[in-house]
């Protein structure tokens, strides 16, 4: 290969590298502007003032709980299931998918209120669910109310939708 081609070669090679680092950063910054907007838009929602005023219930849950995904439609997602371990799985369809552990921590949202916080970082779940963060809080007997936070920056939680689960 001349020197000419070589140069030609590499200069080609920056330039498609200059496009896939531009097409990269596109990406990620289009996806930090909807989760802004996904936490923006679900702070204006009655649900958010309702999940303020509910509290972490002297008891854990436990057992089958029915759950519904609001302003989502028809989904998979069916309700949860909580064991006395502190453990919990989702129930998907007919299967039961997506272990997670449970306990009372504070938001990671403010810090500032107690919660229930599922935590779906488990060695068994897909690479994609690891960054997902439920929250939840009793709103009346055998009803809880629930926030789904995407958590890929560690100190920027996104809220992402709602979802109950009743008994």
């Amino acid at each position: 290969m001349t020197k000419e081609k070589k140069r030609s070669y590499h200069s080609r090679m920056v330039a498609f590298l200059k496009i896939i680092i531009t097409l990269l950063l596109t990406a990620l910054m289009l996806a930090i502007a909807y989760g802004f907007y996904r936490t923006w838009k679900t702070g204006w929602s009655e649900d958010y003032d309702r999940f303020q005023q509910g509290m972490v219930p002297s008891v854990m849950p436990e057992g089958l709980w029915k759950g519904t995904a609001l302003g989502l439609g028809e989904v998979s997602w069916k309700g949860k299931k909580f064991f006395k371990s502190g453990t919990g799985i989702n129930l998907v369809g007919e299967e039961e998918k997506f272990p997670f552990r449970f306990s009372k921590e504070m938001s990671i949202k403010d810090g500032k209120k107690e919660v229930i916080r599922l935590d779906y970082n488990q060695p068994e779940n897909p690479f994609w669910l690891r960054f997902i963060v439920d929250e939840m809080v009793s709103t009346g007997e055998n009803q809880f109310l629930g926030i789904v936070y995407i958590k890929v920056i560690p100190w920027l939680p996104f809220r992402m939708g709602y979802f109950t689960l009743t008994k």
